[in-house]
């Protein structure tokens, strides 16, 4: 996913997926040297339609004040 705000946490994406069945992963990318979000994350699922139904319905949703974009990678 992109677009992602830095105040956006694993815990908050994870409770914002698990909706759509279980997840294996949630990872959201930080600077190494800053520790700020870099914008971007990733979040496995344990069956390819759970994913496809989680894009299906978020792409384009609005997610702490941005619009986030969801696909597969």
């Amino acid at each position: 996913m992109t677009n992602l705000s830095e105040d956006t946490r694993e815990p908050d994406l994870l409770e914002l997926f698990y909706t759509f069945g279980p997840v294996t992963r949630v990872y959201v990318a930080m600077d190494n040297k800053t520790g700020t979000i870099r914008g971007f994350g990733f979040v496995n699922f344990v069956n390819t339609e759970d994913a496809q139904r989680a894009i299906d319905k978020l792409n384009g949703y609005g997610y702490d004040n941005l619009i986030s974009k969801y696909f597969f990678s």
